[in-house]
């Protein structure tokens, strides 16, 4: 049952992205999503952009619920029913572009499969990122694929591991001659699947084809033919583009998210690449031992360093713990009484550590440094603070918080650099605190 599954609606491009986009930002941060569901509609039909229903007698609007899919797998805008509109960096970054289709491309070039957007579970299968997969596959036949070969063999591949695996079954069904290509598909479109009323899977693919194609298609190296079969874009092979791919055939990772606004997070971020390193900041930000430990074993980790590795790891998470337990003494060290927020509270920037307030005041986002880089950190705790001051604050002051096991210099001099109220905490055993 798993193949590349792509949800289908609306055809996904920069035409017909940004007028939605545009009109949608209005709604932002100015009530839920479900509250603002009709007004949308009514603002794209005002501006001759559709002319849908605005609502519907079971409630909402279809057109919206469709487009809140496919601008929330490409990672532009955070839409929950009980939570307002956010727009993430990816989505802003492609209002403000001079090079709208350059800027898309990104998002579909990142884009995997699974990920938390696709609710049927049993895509959970395939774990890649389809179009480097297909990339690097066309690459290595040297000629394009055509629409039949992409649904015996393509579509359902699990693991970039499976590219010369599939190169060779294609290889293998071009020495077939057309009469008997054709009967293998008649009988893989003849097995349904669960009984006489089920599709096979073959035509399972074929229905959901043109979405898929069109996704890839918009990374602008993924061409299609005249006949529908799958090509490489002459020339797209170069500058970032080609660097990246390069970079990927080393260093690729797909991601396990844990959820759908960690992933949106990521996908929002346009400047997070499907890699190694990108995954292993992600599980160690979130205290996952066992996944963090298995891409540092990829990247050649082992023996008393990963032995190491894992301690650390296994140390920050006690400490992330205690500092839960025992959140007032973050308020002790900075002269103010607090309270509880939340711990890897979700964002559209990403987790944060530590989520606390001032008793009847400011928020105070805390983060462990994690082996981080002090520029790494401060980048992301400017994020959160930016992220929580627009979306919690009211667009108050917000305060931010470093804790880490030794406070150096290159800590003291990222803070200093940063026009904004950071602490620097350093903590030793027992939960001994001092503030830099």
């Amino acid at each position: 049952m798993a193949y590349w599954y792509v949800p289908k609606g609306l055809s996904v491009s920069a035409e017909s992205i940004l007028p939605r986009l545009k009109i949608l930002k209005e709604f932002e941060h100015n009530g839920t999503w479900r509250d603002c569901q009709s007004g949308y509609i009514e603002r794209l039909n005002a501006e001759g952009v559709s002319h849908a229903e605005s609502d519907w007698p079971e409630g909402g609007a279809p057109l919206a619920r469709m487009l809140k899919q496919v601008l929330t797998l490409l990672g532009l805008v955070w839409v929950d029913e009980s939570e307002s509109i956010d727009f993430t960096p990816a989505g802003n970054s492609l209002l403000d572009a001079g090079d709208h289709d350059a800027a898309l491309a990104k998002q579909v070039l990142r884009y995997q499969i699974w990920n938390p957007t696709i609710r049927a579970r049993h895509h959970q299968a395939i774990r890649l990122h389809p179009v480097p997969f297909l990339i690097r596959l066309l690459q290595s036949l040297g000629t394009s694929i055509s629409p039949m070969e992409y649904r015996l063999f393509v579509a359902r591949a699990k693991r970039i591991e499976d590219i010369d695996a599939v190169a060779d079954l294609i290889e293998e069904f071009r020495g077939i001659d057309e009469a008997e290509q054709r009967l293998l598909a008649d009988r893989c479109d003849a097995y349904m699947l669960g009984g006489e009323r089920r599709s096979s899977i073959y035509n399972t693919i074929k229905l959901n084809q043109s979405y898929a194609v069109a996704m890839w298609r918009l990374s602008n190296i993924i061409g299609v033919d005249d006949d529908h079969s799958i090509h490489l874009v002459a020339g797209a092979l170069r500058g970032e583009n080609r660097r990246f791919i390069e970079q990927y055939a080393g260093q690729g990772e797909y991601i396990a998210f844990a959820n759908k606004k960690e992933f949106v997070a990521w996908m929002g971020d346009p400047d997070a690449l499907p890699l190694r390193e990108t995954a292993l900041d992600l599980y160690r930000s979130r205290g996952d031992l066992e996944a963090a430990t298995a891409v540092q074993k990829k990247m050649g980790l082992k023996g008393k360093a990963l032995n190491e590795f894992r301690r650390v790891m296994a140390s920050e998470k006690r400490l992330e713990d205690d500092l839960e337990a025992n959140f007032e003494i973050i308020g002790k060290q900075l002269g103010v009484k607090v309270e509880f927020v939340g711990r890897q509270y979700e964002t559209t920037v990403g987790p944060i550590d530590i989520l606390l307030k001032e008793v009847g005041g400011t928020y105070i986002v805390v983060e462990l440094k994690k082996g981080r880089s002090a520029d790494k950190v401060f980048g992301q705790l400017s994020r959160y603070m930016g992220w929580v001051k627009r979306n919690l604050a009211d667009n108050k002051p917000v305060r931010g918080v470093v804790v880490a096991a030794e406070i150096d210099d290159k800590l003291v001099h990222a803070r200093d650099a940063h026009d904004t109220d950071v602490s620097l905490i350093e903590y030793r055993a027992g939960m001994t605190l001092k503030t830099i």
